[in-house]
């Protein structure tokens, strides 16, 4: 089985993290929060976008965690 890995791409200066779990056409999407999930035309997801992520504020939550 050939399953094709998502593609995650980070964009510093708007602090957007975007993970497409395919390469199909966004038709729909669902807003929650700071989180927007891209559907196609099936209803399958396609792309997860995450606005307002900052690495060192994800590094500096892990460090709390520990």
């Amino acid at each position: 089985m050939n399953k094709k890995m998502p593609k995650i791409s980070y964009d510093k200066e708007s602090e957007v993290m975007s993970i497409e779990i395919a390469s199909a056409k966004s038709v729909d999407s669902d807003i929650h929060g700071n989180i927007v999930i891209d559907y196609d035309k099936k209803g399958s997801a396609v792309r997860v976008n995450f606005y307002g992520f900052s690495f060192d504020s994800f590094k500096n939550g892990l460090k709390a965690i520990k």
